[in-house]
């Protein structure tokens, strides 16, 4: 009877954390720089939903195999401190708090410099494991984008398994975890991953499952269709389903798998109002939203917000179980709502994935402005545990 009661819980309002798989809920430091309501600090970090937050991000310095950690501020209240971060663990005992390295914005240049020379990279894993140890963090997060990309080098591939089985050897003595944010399509496989390889010693693989369409694109197209867009040409494969079968296929345990949801929908200014669907041409990227101030993307509290606020202007389509898109004019986005995270959460329970993560917690309706607060982290738990 209490082991019903609890799922019935789970089911109705994922206000808890998971009972089983985990929840990753990854946190950009620097989301307390924003203005207004769209500032969020170590506080708002929910203790009760995530069973880890990934603190993000170090960068390497490839000359010398250091670590640059963040600057710690505080603005109106809202910390990022580290020692604000870990104090966390007190509120759940549970909680197991990483951090990681890399990101989109620091490329390959340095981690490529750094995995090639065997000193450096041996220099590298022994501050990242200071690193590690001296804070109080539970493990790191490898977020190199990508090996043997965006400036590179082919050895890259062989030697991130290098890296990673280093540091899995350095981390065993404390039982530290390691994880790592891929990408999710074949050619970035064929290029940046021995998955095999990575498979031995990672405990996590979080495919980043986003950004399949954004501005860069000439036409509309959803953030992270779960399975194609209507409008998709038949052999089109950019969507969550695919990807996930062909990490599988590559060689991956599908229980290291954690599917990656995005907390943020991607947008365009369409051309003219003839076709506002998915598949409709565009003049390039939508307006900066009013808190994450950048073009082309709108965190899930700006859309809704927005949509609460002007409700009478918003054109809005669900594919059930699939995406939603919408337009207010010509500003067209295309995003998850709770109804389709908790679809993708059921499909990575079907699919026997290890779990959910999210970029990012901060991007969230984190303070409640259209409702309950962290709605789609709430609606993840829910699908994953009831699936």
């Amino acid at each position: 009877m209490k082991v019903l009661v609890v799922c019935a819980l789970l089911c109705l309002g994922g206000s808890l954390a998971a009972a089983s798989g985990v929840v990753v809920c990854y946190y950009g430091e620097g989301a307390n720089e924003r203005t207004g309501v769209g500032r969020f600090g170590v506080s708002d970090l929910p203790t009760n939903l995530c069973t880890h937050i990934v603190y993000s991000f170090l960068l390497p310095n490839g000359t010398t195999g250091g670590i640059i950690a963040p600057e710690e501020t505080t603005y109106e209240g809202k910390s990022n401190s580290v020692a604000d971060l870990i104090a966390l663990k007190k509120k759940n005992c549970d909680l197991k708090i990483m951090a990681a390295i890399g990101g989109w914005n620091e490329g390959s240049t340095n981690f490529t410099a750094l995995v090639n020379d065997d000193t450096l990279r041996a220099t590298l894993v022994s501050n990242l494991y200071n690193y590690i140890d001296s804070n109080g963090f539970d493990g790191l997060d490898l977020d190199w984008e990508y090996p043997a990309q965006r400036g590179g080098a082919d050895s890259d591939k062989e030697q991130f398994v290098t890296l990673v089985k280093e540091l899995k050897e350095a981390f065993a003595a404390k039982s530290y975890l390691l994880t790592a944010a891929v990408a999710v399509t074949q050619s970035n496989i064929d290029l940046s991953y021995n998955v095999t390889g990575l498979n031995e010693y990672l405990d996590y693989f979080h495919l980043m499952l986003y950004d399949f369409y954004g501005s860069w694109n000439t036409e509309t197209g959803v953030n992270a269709p779960l399975y194609a867009q209507l409008t998709d040409d038949a052999s089109l494969n950019f969507n969550v389903n695919n990807s996930v079968n062909v990490w599988i296929s590559n060689g991956a345990t599908p229980s290291k798998l954690v599917l990656g949801l995005g907390a943020y929908g991607k947008t365009f200014t369409l051309t003219s109002l003839n076709n506002t669907s998915t598949g409709a041409p565009v003049t390039g990227a939508g307006a900066a939203g009013p808190y994450v101030a950048e073009a082309g993307t709108y965190s899930y509290y700006e859309i809704c917000e927005d949509q609460v606020n002007n409700a009478a202007e918003w054109n809005i389509t669900e594919v059930e179980g699939n995406y939603v898109y919408a337009n207010k004019d010509l500003f067209w986005v295309g995003y998850d709502n709770p109804n389709t995270i908790k679809a993708k959460a059921q499909y990575a329970k079907t699919m026997g994935l290890g779990g959910i993560m999210y970029w990012a917690v901060d991007l969230d309706d984190f303070s409640g402005l259209c409702g309950h607060k962290y709605p789609l982290i709430s609606a993840g738990i829910a699908g994953y545990n009831c699936a």
